[in-house]
């Protein structure tokens, strides 16, 4: 057993998967019976929503598994040792300095042992993450490991590349639905005579080969320049995003909009969201407030005392995260992370502060416990107390927009109305 084998499975099953299960609504897993259980393998996954996706992908599968991870996270004495006890491994760009670079020669090696130990590792082969919903290209740093590692087992260590999908309904928010999808797994032997022959073109059909089933277990828009349409009907102004986290009907939606739409609608779609950005409006709550689609009445009602609770039990731990989201972290690909973090760690913390406090004035044991019973439901209450809060926020600001701005409102208001009937023949 390795010495941090019991560190890790604490913070993978205790931390980030019961985590993980609170975060979100519903995690669902595709394919996970493709892994095979005695031979080593590669998971190259889409890389869209920062740690999320190495998080979600290590908890729904049962291989002890190695990530490559940007040097950057590991800057101090206390971060190396941490980081090292969860099985990441530093990997170096030329950004970090081409005498950084070389030091990747150690990590690679390290990789291939632990793939010579059936164990796997874990690449995000397109290097950065992005928010968008497409397979970017990818880098050839994982071929790289792949050849080495069978070429010094004479080919015979049987080593399997699995390409996964990490699907969101809501990229930034919580409590939304997730699929991780297992693709078919690629084996390595199949390019052995490729690779004797040619090693760059070898690296260049795996790349092609992986992207390709990559593409299959996601959403993926093929035209980056079409994109824009893509993010609107299918994300932003869905009235059902349940699609985004399944392959088999997005996909079939993408090719019908290709079909139906025209150079004129993928420009409006450009330019409507270049203008939402610009002015700060959120399209999707602007969906929600024009369709009037917001929770009930009966709802808020009947989650009201838990609302309450809740507001009470974490709001104070909340001020500070959604400052620093909102005010602070320029990529919002980060923003899921820093929720997530705040949930482990600080809801936590927040609930044992207050616990003390009620045990001081004298708050029996049972009264404790009926306490923290309601405030696992207060969870879902504050949840809705924070989209309710900023749905309000932002119907507050489009009202404003629209006094301030009337050209500009009514051009988004011309390009809406086009769009939606798109979209009524997108799902008709």
């Amino acid at each position: 057993m390795r010495k941090n084998y019991l560190f890790y499975q604490f913070f993978r099953v205790i931390v980030t998967k019961w985590g993980l299960i609170f975060y979100y609504r519903k995690i669902r897993s595709v394919g996970r019976e493709k892994i095979p259980k005695k031979t080593p393998v590669m998971f190259i996954p889409n890389h869209q929503n920062s740690f999320m996706d190495a998080l979600l992908v290590v908890s729904t599968n049962w291989k002890y598994t190695f990530f490559l991870t940007r040097a950057q996270a590991f800057s101090s004495a206390f971060m190396r040792w941490f980081l090292d006890n969860l099985n990441m491994l530093p990997v170096y760009r030329v950004r970090d300095g081409i005498s950084s670079v070389t030091k990747n020669n150690a990590i690679f090696e390290r990789c291939i042992r632990m793939l010579e130990k059936k164990y796997a590792v874990l690449v995000f082969a397109e290097a950065n993450h992005n928010l968008n919903r497409r397979i970017r290209p990818l880098s050839k740093g994982f071929t790289r490991i792949a050849f080495d590692a069978e070429q010094k087992n004479n080919w015979d260590l049987n080593l399997q590349i699995i390409p996964v999908g990490v699907n969101y309904t809501r990229h930034r928010e919580s409590r939304n639905d997730v699929t991780v999808v297992y693709g078919d797994p690629i084996p390595m032997k199949q390019y052995q005579e490729l690779f004797e022959k040619d090693e760059r073109k070898a690296a260049n059909v795996l790349k092609n080969d992986v992207a390709k089933v990559m593409k299959e277990c996601t959403m993926h828009v093929q035209n980056a320049q079409h994109y824009f349409l893509h993010q609107l009907l299918l994300d932003h102004l869905a009235d059902d995003r349940s699609h985004l986290v399944d392959p088999k009907k997005v996909r079939p939606l993408n090719e019908k909009l290709d079909q139906l739409a025209s150079e004129e609608d993928y420009l409006a779609a450009q330019e409507l969201i270049e203008i939402a950005e610009k002015q700060q409006i959120d399209l999707s709550r602007l969906q929600e407030y024009t369709s009037g689609k917001q929770s009930p009445l009966w709802k808020k009602l009947l989650l009201s005392p838990f609302i309450l609770l809740g507001f009470l039990n974490f709001r104070l731990a909340y001020i500070p995260v959604d400052n620093l989201i909102r005010n602070t972290i320029k990529d919002h690909a980060f923003d899921a992370s820093i929720k997530f973090l705040v949930t482990v760690f600080l809801f936590p913390l927040s609930l044992v502060l207050i616990s003390l406090l009620l045990w001081v004035a004298g708050i029996p044991l049972e009264g404790l416990l009926i306490y923290w019973l309601a405030s696992f439901f207060s969870l879902f209450g504050f949840k809705e107390w924070v989209n309710s809060h900023k749905q309000s926020a932002h119907n507050r600001q489009w009202k404003e927009f629209a006094r301030d701005n009337a050209n500009l409102h009514a051009e988004m208001i011309e390009k809406l109305n086009r769009l939606s009937l798109l979209k009524q023949k997108l799902y008709n």
